[in-house]
């Protein structure tokens, strides 16, 4: 039984995703709770009959839903609960009340009530809660030493599992060129706060004011949706950049959209290993992202492009330089396949996961 907090199309929704459709139906019948609601477009994207639970949480403090999981637990009997991120782990404590014999957490990355992992209220809820998880998965290294040496958990207790993506079906497009007449900064991840999307907006206002022939050439193209599209369309507005900046909403066929690039960027506040950033480099797209979290861990100088977080300069520059050397772009991409087929597989992934599932972690 998975419990995230809402199930819309998203990095970690990708793994839970990737997991169902991936793991053998003759081992392993799945579930998902949610606290919020889910997305019609996910579950179209599940490949055998999931049954979906929403717990109706209200905003806020909503003690309901505990009432409610562990009638849920205590109907389908499952083997195994596994919570997605802060925003579900108390309900482990549902879970051993309820017998539930493995109790497995994922961390996935941080938001914007807590980019760095510091807060202290968070990290004793983590501590205290950690007593009722058999295991708890940390998706990148930074994540797993913050658990270890800031957050005390017990190391036992800790696996980590990277996230992995299939290789196959996101590669290189033979057709695709290209196209000095048009270059495509692309971005893909959820509108919000800790994605911090601004950024990328100012500074690619900030690179088209430098140069006449980036402004007539090049285009930033975001797809996602989220609590701050609004937000970000005024800002487009009020930067005259319509006609080069475009949001372009949720889109389903991601590999389609990744064609459409020849840079990847990101500009969060945090992270852990995001599937898009994979994605699109298994694509030959390099990478422009911000140094946070276990974004360095995929990334080094020959397959991408660092730069720290909140830097609109540094990215400015950045943005100017890619334009101006499309031969570099090209090898980076190249080099960003290799890496991600090398260490990133959803065979891997799956696997791990599997083992977990079968309680031989």
């Amino acid at each position: 039984m998975h419990v995230v907090h809402r199930l819309d199309i998203g990095g970690l929704e990708k793994v839970l995703l990737n997991c169902i459709n991936s793991l053998p139906g003759d081992e392993f019948e799945h579930r998902i709770v949610t606290l919020t609601g889910h997305s019609e477009a996910f579950s179209d994207l599940l490949e055998q009959p999931v049954s979906v639970i929403d717990l109706e949480k209200r905003q806020g403090n909503d003690w309901r839903i505990f009432k409610r999981f562990y009638n849920e637990i205590r109907a389908y009997k499952p083997d195994c609960i596994h919570t997605y991120n802060l925003a579900t782990i108390e309900l482990q404590f549902v879970a051993w009340l309820a017998g539930v014999k493995l109790r497995v957490h994922a961390e996935h990355g941080r938001d914007i009530f807590d980019p760095t992992g510091a807060n202290k209220k968070y990290r004793l809820l983590r501590k205290l809660l950690s007593r009722f998880i058999t295991v708890i998965v940390p998706v990148s290294q930074d994540l797993f030493n913050w658990l270890l040496n800031d957050v005390k958990i017990t190391p036992a207790k800790l696996k980590l599992v990277v996230n992995g993506i299939n290789t196959q079906h996101f590669s290189p497009t033979e057709q695709h060129q290209p196209n000095r007449d048009r270059f495509v900064f692309g971005h893909v991840g959820r509108l919000a706060k800790i994605k911090n999307q601004t950024l990328m907006i100012r500074a690619f206002g900030q690179a088209a004011r430098q140069s006449a022939e980036f402004a007539s050439h090049c285009q930033l193209k975001l797809i996602g949706g989220g609590e701050c599209f609004d937000e970000l369309n005024e800002l487009v507005k009020q930067l005259a950049l319509t006609s080069q900046v475009h949001l372009a909403g949720p889109k389903l066929d991601m590999k389609a959209e990744y064609d459409d690039f020849d840079v990847f960027v990101m500009s969060s506040l945090a992270e852990g290993i995001p599937m898009t950033l994979l994605e699109s480099m298994a694509c030959e797209i390099p990478p422009l992202v911000t140094r946070v979290g276990g974004i360095p861990e995929v990334i080094d100088e020959h397959c991408g492009w660092l730069y720290e977080s909140e830097d609109e300069q540094a990215l400015t520059k950045l943005m100017l330089d890619c334009f101006s050397d499309p031969e570099k772009v090209r090898l980076m991409g190249e080099n960003s396949r290799q890496r991600i087929v090398a260490e990133y597989s959803e065979e891997a992934m799956v696997e791990a996961y599997r083992q977990i599932y079968q309680g031989r972690v």
